[in-house]
């Protein structure tokens, strides 16, 4: 997941945005969506800047 979170920050993507993505995610399926999306935007506070 890390990988994919640092791909979408060096292609521009916002914390939002990655946030709005993973929030269609957990609409569309809400099992692991749901549980990855705090883990995706905790890795994203932790790029390096």
């Amino acid at each position: 997941m890390a990988v994919h979170v640092d791909a979408a920050a060096k292609h521009g993507a916002t914390k939002e945005e990655i946030a709005e993505a993973l929030s269609v995610a957990i609409h569309l399926n809400t099992g692991a969506a749901l549980v990855y999306t705090a883990r995706a935007l905790d890795i994203y506070d932790n790029l390096p800047q």
